[in-house]
């Protein structure tokens, strides 16, 4: 789960940095280009890291409920609720990056060859 946790904030700080990036791009060259596909797989990517992160700690507690055991005592109920919350961040933000990522990808679609820059 802490791996998980960990590739959704990389795959969000990565998606960022692609999309400044695109949009940089399109400045330099004045014109409005393609989103590539990895923009796409990036945010995907982190979503669905963030997902699985969440899933496996609820499925993980619920199994050890379910077992007997209290899944809230002992510093690794600590440890992997932090992984927890941050995993539920993540899956607003790099759901937030989908979004953008779609955005970029429509506004540039619909402008496509259109000059960006004025003169």
């Amino acid at each position: 789960m802490p791996l998980l946790s960990a590739a959704a904030v990389v795959s969000f700080f990565v998606s960022v940095s692609l999309s400044n990036g695109h949009h940089e791009f399109q400045s330099t060259a004045c014109r409005y280009t393609l989103l590539p596909w990895t923009h796409f797989a990036v945010a995907y990517g982190g979503l669905a890291a963030a997902v699985m992160s969440v899933a496996v700690h609820l499925l993980m507690f619920r199994s050890a409920r379910h077992a007997g055991q209290n899944p809230n005592c002992g510093w690794q109920s600590t440890v992997s609720t932090i992984f927890f919350i941050i995993a539920c961040l993540m899956i607003l933000l790099t759901a937030g990056m989908v979004v953008v990522a779609h955005m970029d990808a429509s506004q540039s679609a619909a402008n496509i060859g259109k000059p960006i820059c004025e003169g």
